[in-house]
């Protein structure tokens, strides 16, 4: 067993609601389509078109289920934190099941005052925890 203090159901909970985060996702950018902007005037600043790709965009348009994804990673220690981050890493395919340690020393590279903004910035977290879960042999 890879974790040593995170719980295979805690990941299963975090995956759900990054799962339901990531719905609300679509349906927000989905939504876009028929909103009319009317004339836009030049201005600098940060318009990265890939801004709308991270599940942040639910925080700026007041979506619980941000909140609440938020909520269950930042309620979680930073050990438990960094073998999610871990798990996610090796779902990704950054890393194999068995360079669990490697996963578990790029995870600490992020800095734990970081780990919640870093992981919900994902949207395709919940197939990231859940592929990392069947890599690990926890399903």
């Amino acid at each position: 067993m890879a974790f040593s203090s995170l719980d295979v159901d805690q990941v299963r909970r975090i995956a759900e609601l990054a799962r339901t985060a990531a719905e609300a996702h679509r349906k927000v950018i989905g939504g876009l389509n028929d909103i009319d902007l009317g004339e836009q005037t030049l201005e600098r600043g940060s318009r990265n078109p890939t801004d709308l790709d991270t599940l942040s965009i639910l925080d700026q348009v007041g979506r619980p289920e941000i909140g609440a994804l938020r909520d269950a990673i930042g309620g979680l220690s930073e050990e438990q934190r960094q073998e999610l981050k871990a798990a996610m890493l090796v779902g990704r395919g950054d890393f194999a099941a068995g360079e669990w340690d490697q996963a578990m020393d790029q995870a600490a590279q992020v800095p734990a005052s970081s780990d919640v903004d870093y992981l919900t910035e994902k949207v395709s977290l919940n197939d990231y925890l859940n592929k990392g879960l069947y890599a690990l042999k926890c399903v």
